[in-house]
């Protein structure tokens, strides 16, 4: 109950507040999380570590706007029911889009790939509100009043949320219907994944995208909502990739393939952008030691 009193607070301040100071206040807030969360600021420096080969006080630093970046982006989701397609318009440059609109044109449903960077949730509703049809993915949250809430933000704009205990029958529903679906790739929560080299280390990265592509005839398209500063955001799309069977591959051999090519662009943008990639959990099981936390 704490949790969801503390989320409506958020909300709350985040839409009473003219934007820059909800910012400033959210800002003020991380750091604060910065300091009293130890477990998870260790998570992030060590993960840092992993990605940016710097050293424990480059990835200090680099943490502490990881946890300014997530304040950042829980103002803009606590916002996104007050979005308009003006805001979008001034804040927002897409990039790539050709990309989608060229597998539509086909008439295909496209299966959006991303990972937990920059404001993965504000990327779907931003398609939404261009009048794109696209579905997501999404964890349900173990308090009903909660995940209620997040349901209610995401969908209010016109996204459509896929709950991951109905993935399957609902994700190919959208697909066949020549719509777009959005999922992260760089979690595997079914704990049916396959391993591919992360960042130089085995991780268990998610069949289902591909697997989804094969089964609907449908092409992965990566797809980032990155933050470009405080106020601003590039939608950037890269290139369609087609999935076929082929005859002396087996499907496990078409996905790895696959997932291979897709962590490759994950590996891009998380380099580029590393104090935005929003994980606040040991992605790796290297020992923390090996990083002198």
């Amino acid at each position: 109950m704490i949790f969801y009193i503390l989320y409506r607070i958020g909300y709350l301040l985040a839409n009473i507040l003219p934007l820059k100071l909800a910012y400033s206040l959210a800002k003020r807030v991380s750091y604060l999380q910065y300091i009293l969360s130890k477990k998870d600021r260790n998570a992030v420096v060590q993960n840092l570590g992993i990605i940016t080969k710097k050293d424990i006080k480059e990835c200090q630093k680099l943490a502490k706007r990881v946890f300014r970046n997530f304040g950042l982006y829980l103002v803009d989701f606590f916002r996104m029911s007050s979005l308009s397609k003006e805001d979008i318009k001034k804040r927002v440059k897409v990039e790539g889009i050709e990309n989608i609109d060229g597998v539509l044109k086909q008439n295909k449903g496209g299966i959006i790939l991303t990972c937990h960077i920059g404001n993965w949730e504000m990327g779907g509703v931003t398609m939404a509100m261009l009048g794109y049809d696209i579905s997501a993915v999404a964890l349900n949250h173990k308090h009903k009043n909660i995940n209620d809430f997040f349901i209610k933000q995401r969908e209010e704009k016109g996204l459509k949320v896929i709950p991951i205990d109905h993935i399957m029958k609902r994700c190919v529903s959208a697909l066949r219907r020549k719509g777009l679906l959005a999922l992260a790739g760089d979690r595997d929560f079914t704990n049916n994944g396959m391993m591919i080299d992360f960042f130089g280390i085995p991780t268990s990265i998610p069949k289902g995208p591909a697997m989804f592509s094969l089964k609907t005839d449908s092409p992965i398209i990566p797809g980032f909502f990155i933050r470009r500063d405080s106020f601003n955001y590039s939608l950037i799309f890269d290139k369609p990739m087609y999935l076929k069977e082929t005859p002396g591959k087996n499907k496990d051999e078409i996905i790895k393939e696959a997932n291979e090519k897709f962590v490759a662009s994950m590996e891009k943008y998380i380099r580029a952008y590393p104090d935005q990639w929003l994980i606040f959990r040991k992605f790796w099981e290297t020992p923390v030691d090996a990083l002198a936390l």
